[in-house]
């Protein structure tokens, strides 16, 4: 695999995170083998290659199509909102790198709780609010915070912030991948025709 097939991975994975977000935060239904591969990610940290953390059936469908609307510049009402996550990740991504203290106590912070979800047969909800504790004991200390937009009864459910939270750091995980890849923002930029046929291709595939 290319590194731009790996990058579009990747950004597929940010886009995927970005728009579960936006209808987490607006009380619309998702598509569960989405989330579950987002959340997966989070736990797959000795993989051989970006499809090998994203798996190699329909889990990231939705982020392809979702990255091929954005790059073909069909826009509608949630577009702002997607592009703002995504500006954010990409900034959050870059000062999370700079801070290796913070990175090793993400990568112990996740390798615990997989372990703990193992050994005591935890169930899904309590391992995502192992995953938020996590992600506010670090990602959320480094400035200026990602503030999600929805209506506030869905933002204020324990459950729903839970999955919330585990998206934008699946979605911080993968914009750093993206960044590992040879990913920048002039990339995403100037090679939109170049990502939009890769997600074609990665869209037959799978």
């Amino acid at each position: 695999m290319s590194n731009f097939e790996d990058q579009t991975l990747a950004l597929a994975g940010m886009f995927q995170s970005a728009i579960l977000i936006n209808q987490l935060a607006h009380g619309e239904s998702i598509n569960q083998a989405a989330f579950d591969c987002s959340l997966d990610s989070l736990f797959t940290l000795q993989a051989h290659s970006i499809e090998d953390i994203y798996g190699h059936g329909d889990g990231l469908i939705l982020g392809l199509k979702s990255l091929k609307v954005y790059l073909e510049g069909n826009k509608d009402a949630t577009s702002a909102l997607i592009a703002y996550y995504i500006l954010s990740m990409i900034k959050l991504s870059g000062r999370l790198t700079d801070d290796e203290s913070m990175i090793k106590k993400i990568q112990q912070g996740l390798a615990d709780i997989e372990q703990q979800a193992v050994q005591f047969e935890m169930s899904p909800s309590a391992k995502l609010h192992k995953v938020d504790g996590l992600y506010q004991a670090t990602i959320s200390q480094i400035k200026p915070r990602i503030i999600v937009q929805g209506d506030q009864v869905h933002l204020t459910n324990s459950d729903n912030t839970s999955r919330i939270r585990t998206l934008l750091f699946a979605g911080i995980r993968a914009t750093v991948l993206w960044k590992q890849k040879g990913g920048s923002r002039l990339k995403l930029l100037f090679s939109r025709k170049k990502y939009l046929q890769q997600a074609d291709r990665l869209l037959r595939r799978f």
